[in-house]
């Protein structure tokens, strides 16, 4: 083909022009790369904390009613699903919390500590104290929010009361912190304590549900819903977590698309470029037949090869980049984290593949216009250069 023959030509006589052209895309690509990594490091990131701390699944009570009266017999059932983990039940309600002068209003929650540290991990959060330490009688576990509202220490007693709920103190017997606040203003007791507080027997409002694969939350959420309970799995509980990762995963590989078509207008002008060095090639070109397409046909191969040779070499530089850095294990520790967060860098093997066909595209597309320009010669004003 006389078109990749002249092309290659162009390609192994210019070899600054070359290097120049596809180092420009190749560093884009490089740094998309690991950008990418770097994204998808910090979403396997935020969904371990969130699936850490909060259920797949969560069954409320069937309409109508305020509670779950046979629970025994719901979790029973819940525990024949498939994909199961672990299943806590679970009665939260509000408390007015006080000590000495402070007063605070939490969500006071209850349950049997082995199952819902099997839901929640809150024991990996705790600060000082034990999680399981709500066992023995009346004591709670605080978020560091209230802990510091209430000016309250370890071993020191907090009133708890509510309309129509029994006065009761507890000791308190921990601190958790999540680093999320919303999560950190509340607090913790065992589901005796709880349901001693309300006085409404052997009930509970709400079950946290463990599942194997958090991705199976809606089917599971569906087949209890068929029981005719209020069933939703975490993706209906929080909605905002997959909207804002999806706004922002879309706003920055716009971005990166955008440094990627930069690049690649780098080729533009070395195409150029070469238009006004090879003027008496071209007229010779068109001197032995070649016709208007032909040449266009040159210059836009040459183009699209800078492109994917750089988009390769920067596809594979990007890929070691990422797979160092993520070996080195590097950690931060933010002010609201319980503890390090190691960093890391995720490479999608898709990403691998897609960036160096985009990066060829958009090579293609850059070099349409001196391609066009260089097909629209004069043959004989071409050969006097």
């Amino acid at each position: 083909m006389l078109e990749l023959f002249v092309a290659m030509k162009h390609i192994r006589t210019r070899k600054r022009q070359t290097a120049l052209a596809m180092g420009a895309v190749g560093l884009a690509v490089a740094i998309i790369i690991v950008f990418r990594a770097v994204m998808n490091g910090s979403i396997e990131i935020f969904f371990d904390l969130i699936f850490e701390l909060a259920p797949h699944a969560l069954v409320l009570p069937k309409e109508g009613e305020e509670y779950i009266y046979l629970y025994k017999t719901l979790i029973e059932f819940i525990w024949t699903i498939p994909g199961v983990a672990a299943v806590s039940p679970t009665l939260s309600t509000t408390a007015t919390l006080s000590f000495e002068d402070e007063v605070e209003n939490v969500e006071l929650t209850g349950g049997i500590p082995s199952e819902m540290n099997k839901v929640m991990s809150l024991d990996k959060y705790m600060i000082v104290g034990d999680f399981y330490a709500i066992s023995s009688g009346r004591r709670v576990i605080l978020g560091e929010g209230v802990m510091e509202k209430l000016d309250v220490k370890i071993g020191e007693d907090v009133v708890a009361n509510f309309p129509d709920a029994k006065t009761m103190n507890l000791v308190v017997a921990g601190v958790f912190r999540t680093g999320i606040e919303e999560w950190d203003q509340g607090a913790y007791v065992s589901l005796e304590t709880t349901q001693e507080f309300l006085g409404e027997g052997d009930v509970i409002n709400y079950i946290n549900i463990h599942l194997d694969d958090p991705y199976q939350g809606d089917a599971v959420a569906e087949e209890i819903s068929a029981r005719g309970y209020d069933a939703d799995s975490w993706r209906t509980l929080f909605p905002e977590f997959e909207e804002t990762l999806a706004f922002e995963t879309f706003s920055n590989n716009l971005i990166l698309a955008l440094v990627l078509l930069i690049a690649s207008f780098g080729i533009a002008n070395v195409m150029n470029m070469l238009v006004l060095e090879k003027t008496r090639e071209i007229g010779m070109l068109m001197a032995m037949g070649a016709d208007g397409p032909s040449i266009r046909k040159v210059f836009v191969i040459e183009s699209g090869i800078l492109g994917l040779a750089g988009g390769t070499a920067g596809s594979l530089f990007g890929y070691i980049v990422s797979t160092y850095l993520h070996s080195l294990q590097y950690t931060i520790t933010a002010p609201t984290a319980p503890q390090p967060i190691v960093i890391k860098f995720l490479v999608d093997p898709f990403d691998l593949i897609a960036f160096p066909l985009l990066a060829l595209i958009l090579s293609m597309i850059a070099g349409v216009y001196p391609a066009h320009k260089a097909s629209k010669l004069d043959p004989v004003i071409a050969l006097r250069g």
